[in-house]
């Protein structure tokens, strides 16, 4: 099931985002006052039909409350199943409020305000809706990586009926679902401004770098690698590669500042010591983006 992203609602992101790039792409085509026109007129229709698709998917996936949202929906039937659906589902619910957001930010930004008036508001409400009740799906856990023994806040596979109720002991929790929502918080930081979509995208960002497998092999080299979750030892594409670009973004976001990060680390010396170290956020950021696509394509 993992060799797709996501299994319900990820039609409606896909689309969604596929309207907002067309709205790109057309922006890029002006050659008189009519073209002007019927393009805006595209990009309009195009966002228009991205928000319709997602507010009925809200409307036939989720609970009247819009607290859960459901695994799947028989348009036949016009029945929900009472399977709740995975974090690794409910984040598109996310994706795709970002892409509406995106959309209508960009039309603003080409001087198209009123989609955006109309509009904004009521998608960043609703983002802060699902990123609340995501809050269903978290658990704590104390996890004894490979440098350090710590209890961690992080999101389960599957949703508790009370919030921060969730086991995320074991296999119950992986690695590649923090990284899909960690994407999406720092997407919603960019959108909104919002601090506390940044301050969760670390926190999360640093649970899946303590999964790296920073051991040491006969030539004292790092193994490498971050397995698909604290309960497996398998290292794959999914539980690697969706981490690069947040890395980046960060980088990105932190590049002009000087804002510190703890670095935990095996000692080469012994190979066994665990050793840790305050580095700029930036440099550690970027650091590992470029060791996680090393290892990527050395291996695949």
């Amino acid at each position: 099931m993992k060799v797709f992203k996501k299994l319900q609602f990820i039609f409606v992101a896909s689309v969604s985002m596929l309207m907002v790039r067309q709205v790109q792409a057309e922006t890029q085509i002006s050659f008189s006052v009519d073209n002007i026109k019927s393009d805006q007129a595209r990009q309009d229709q195009n966002l228009v039909r991205a928000m319709a698709l997602l507010d009925r998917s809200m409307e036939v996936y989720f609970s009247a409350d819009g607290k859960s949202m459901h695994r799947f929906y028989n348009p036949d039937t016009e029945v929900r199943s009472e399977e709740k659906a995975s974090v690794w589902m409910y984040s598109a619910s996310i994706e795709a409020v970002n892409a509406i957001l995106h959309g209508l930010k960009a039309q603003k930004e080409r001087g198209n305000h009123n989609l955006f008036d109309k509009h904004y508001k009521r998608y960043a409400d609703l983002l802060v809706q699902l990123h609340e009740n995501a809050a269903y799906y978290l658990g704590t856990f104390n996890l004894i990586s490979f440098t350090q023994s710590k209890d961690w806040t992080v999101y389960a596979v599957d949703r508790a009926k009370a919030k921060g109720a969730a086991n995320v002991t074991g296999v119950l929790n992986v690695y590649d679902d923090q990284m899909w929502l960690i994407r999406e918080l720092i997407e919603a930081y960019h959108l909104t401004g919002k601090e506390r979509y940044l301050k969760e995208a670390e926190y999360l960002t640093t649970y899946v770098l303590d999964g790296w497998d920073c051991t040491l092999d006969d030539k004292g080299n790092e193994n490498g690698g971050i397995p698909w979750g604290p309960g497996y030892v398998t290292k794959h594409a999914c539980s690697n590669a969706p981490m690069i670009s947040p890395l980046v973004w960060l980088h990105e976001i932190y590049k002009k500042k000087n804002d510190q990060i703890t670095y935990n680390y095996i000692d080469a010396g012994d190979k066994q010591s665990r050793r840790s170290k305050m580095l700029r956020k930036a440099d550690f950021y970027l650091d590992f983006a470029k060791r996680i696509y090393a290892w990527q394509k050395i291996i695949y």
